[in-house]
């Protein structure tokens, strides 16, 4: 007894209900499957009596939901698949056995037994079995399912939207595992016969399908993109089990002899293949099967839904089936990447799709050879037929004739083979294959760009609301420091990009005041540009802060910039517009009147002598010439900061004289003016404080009267501390 009470504590209950669900699923889906074997009679005639036939139409559907649902919940399920799958399992299971008789009736088709039913039609024994097992499986997922939820206390985490959610759950599933002849056996109730219901290509039917893959891909992108990485799986994978589901829901056999197999029903097709890889990949992180989908299924659904047969557009399960089947094909795939389940696809994962369409084609070719010399007509990929040539005008293609064709002798079998053709078609699909990934790679730089966009929108307005309480009822216009005017100040500030682990630049310490004119010191690579862009706003502080005037760089983004004047390293400018419409646009952004602004356009351009060159394109410009004017861009609002990332590089003796003039000037007002440079003798003459930055770190800070009242030489100091990155005691 002892023995036995240790055993059982030791079992891991938790785990065990677990694998139960996992063991239940599989057995139920295998159960479900089988059924799709064989024709049911309530898809034939009507069966049973109206209202019966009605509701066992209805309890098909929720049936085919009930076991696509409870697989995608044990898989990847959170707490409001599981509320549904608690009570819609045991439903359902209830429901079916209730109405076994009806059930039993419905399925009818199979061959004769000592089961008798109406109308002449008969049930199997073993249909009647996994019916059942079926059935039980569905019951005991209930009891497992709620003790999952309540181990787990899934209940505590519920709000009252959850109740909309697990509607819309509902509503998804029932379209996703969608029953294709319901609408076909609802008409027969009310009519003799099923209307011809076939249209021609390109009619408004066959728009509306082919809009549906932009919407429900733009759709279920903007629905999931938040979502857990499970849920996302979850959709996905129900997608893909509801195309398999449409799929095999096809009579797989003629009637009653499991001999009489349908070729065409075989998943070899390149769609209906598809609805299988999509599961699976899904399933099992399969990347070579989910590229495969991803570029090769996408291409030949794209063909197959602009060119389908009129007889897929009807609202019948044959046609139902192609378009569903066709649009979860090209949704899915696009989504995996989109939704982040799979990267963005690589070269080598090119090169992976395009050896498993290798294989593919291979088995497709040889399949279609194999079943034609027995009779069986097939075109798998629609290369055993002049399919795609036809589709080209080629109406009388000299690749499928001789001497082009090859014919193999293989166990009794005479197999046709058309390896020109084959490989042409083989090229020509590879090609647009490189096609398609250089439009994923457009679409691809779009959405990251929306998804940058979007993040910075949320952290804009997650920042704006901390902001908000920071200033206590201040206006969000004024500096959250009140002690900060007239420096800046950099505290602790550390900057690492992203796929780096060494820092840019480490815990850098700077204060600087008005009317100085502080010089930024450092080789190449010290780091200078990283803190100015952080400084004006370009990109991010990794750690630390930066205050401007009172204003945080990082919590008051929009007040700092106003508060700054950049001159970038790089002079960039529109170079289709004029010089003085540049300025203007600059002014415009920061709200110059127009008074100020035409007299300081006036000031700079006879200081920088451009009046012949103002109203000309600046493509026009020399370099020296487009950095006069990004230096008067910016300055036309008169900033309290004026920040320089290495000004006078490429300028001849005038053009920096004058700027250098200019930056004294400036600080000489009242204001700040910072700048970086390795240039020593510009440095001397203009600055009045200085600190040298290497590799990231602050060696030292100066006053330039204190280096001449100590007699040190700047230009010695600058090649110590860059050499050696000595710190100055």
């Amino acid at each position: 007894m002892t023995l036995v009470r240790k055993f059982i504590n030791e079992i891991n209950i938790a785990k065990s209900v677990r694998i139960a669900l996992y063991v239940l699923a599989i057995l139920i889906l295998l159960c479900y499957m089988t059924q799709f074997y064989v024709a049911y009679a309530i898809d034939e005639l009507q069966v049973l009596p109206r209202n019966s036939y009605i509701l066992i139409n209805i309890l098909r559907w929720l049936t085919m939901a009930t076991v696509g649902f409870s697989v995608a919940t044990v898989l990847f399920g959170a707490r409001r698949s599981h509320a549904i799958l608690i009570v819609l399992a045991l439903a359902v299971g209830i429901m079916n056995l209730i109405l076994y008789k009806e059930n039993m009736i419905a399925w009818g088709m199979g061959r004769e037994s000592s089961f008798p039913s109406a109308n002449g039609y008969a049930y199997t024994p073993w249909r009647a079995a996994l019916f059942v097992v079926e059935q039980i499986g569905l019951i005991l997922l209930s009891p497992l399912t709620l003790y999952q939820f309540i181990k787990e206390k899934e209940y505590a985490q519920f709000k009252p939207l959850d109740a909309l959610y697990i509607l819309l759950i509902l509503i998804g599933t029932l379209i996703i595992f969608f029953y294709g002849y319901f609408f076909e056996n609802i008409y027969r109730v009310f009519n003799q016969e099923i209307p011809d219901w076939e249209t021609t290509d390109f009619s408004v039917s066959h728009i509306i399908f082919l809009l549906l893959n932009p919407v429900l891909i733009i759709g279920l992108y903007f629905l999931y993109r938040n979502k857990e990485l499970r849920q996302k799986k979850f959709m996905l994978f129900s997608l893909g089990l509801g195309s398999v589901f449409a799929f095999f829901y096809c009579r797989m056999f003629y009637g009653p002899d499991p001999s009489n197999i349908s070729a065409s029903a075989i998943p070899i097709h390149i769609c209906n293949l598809a609805t299988v890889l999509i599961t699976l990949s899904y399933t099992f992180k399969l990347r070579s099967l989910f590229y495969f989908t991803f570029f090769v299924n996408v291409i030949g659904t794209i063909f197959a839904m602009a060119m389908p047969d009129g007889s897929y557009i009807a609202l019948t399960q044959g046609g139902l089936r192609f378009w569903y089947n066709h649009i979860v094909v090209f949704v899915a795939p696009i989504l995996g990447v989109a939704l982040q389940v799979y990267e963005k696809p690589k070269l080598k994962d090119i090169g992976l799709a395009i050896g498993v369409f290798a294989v593919y084609f291979l088995i497709a070719a040889f399949c279609n050879a194999w079943f034609n010399s027995g009779g069986i007509a097939v075109d798998y990929f629609f290369i055993n037929t002049n399919f795609y040539a036809d589709k080209v005008h080629w109406y009388d293609c000299a690749l499928r004739k001789e001497p082009y064709l090859w014919t193999i002798h293989l166990f009794g079998h005479d197999l046709l083979f058309y390896p020109a053709y084959h490989l042409l078609v083989f090229v020509v699909f590879i090609a647009f294959m490189f096609l398609l990934w250089y439009l994923y790679d457009t679409i691809f730089l779009v959405a990251d760009a929306h998804k940058n966009l979007h993040i910075k929108k949320k952290l804009l307005k997650e920042g704006y609301a901390d902001l908000k309480k920071l200033l206590n009822g201040r206006s969000i216009k004024e500096p959250l420091y009140e002690e900060g005017k007239g420096m800046i100040e950099i505290k602790d500030f550390t900057k690492i990009y992203a796929g780096s682990d060494k820092p840019s630049v480490d815990h850098l310490n700077l204060t600087i005041h008005d009317g100085e004119v502080y010089g930024f010191l450092g080789h190449n690579g010290a780091g200078k540009s990283t803190t100015i862009k952080s400084l004006v706003g370009i990109q991010t502080i990794t750690d630390g802060q930066m205050i401007v005037n009172g204003y945080d760089v990082a919590k008051q983004p929009v007040e700092t910039k106003l508060m700054i004047g950049y001159v970038s390293d790089n002079h960039a400018v529109y170079e289709r517009l004029t010089g003085r419409e540049y300025i203007n646009y600059i002014a415009d952004l920061y709200m110059v009147s127009q008074e100020d602004r035409d007299a300081r356009i006036e000031k700079y351009i006879k200081m920088f002598k451009l009046e012949d060159a103002i109203d000309r394109e600046a493509k026009s410009y020399s370099h020296g010439m487009k950095q006069k004017l990004v230096v008067i861009a910016s300055l036309i609002h008169d900033p309290k900061v004026w920040v320089l990332d290495e000004p006078l590089t490429g300028l001849d003796p005038t053009s920096a004289y004058q700027i250098k003039e200019c930056m004294k000037e400036h600080a000489s007002r009242g204001n700040i003016v910072f700048f970086s440079s390795h240039v020593i003798e510009v440095v001397e003459k203009i600055c009045t404080r200085i600190c040298i930055i290497s590799h990231g770190k602050l060696m030292c800070e100066y006053s330039l009267q204190e280096l001449k009242d100590n007699n040190i030489s700047l230009e010695e100091l600058y090649l110590k501390y860059v050499s050696s990155q000595e710190r100055l005691d």
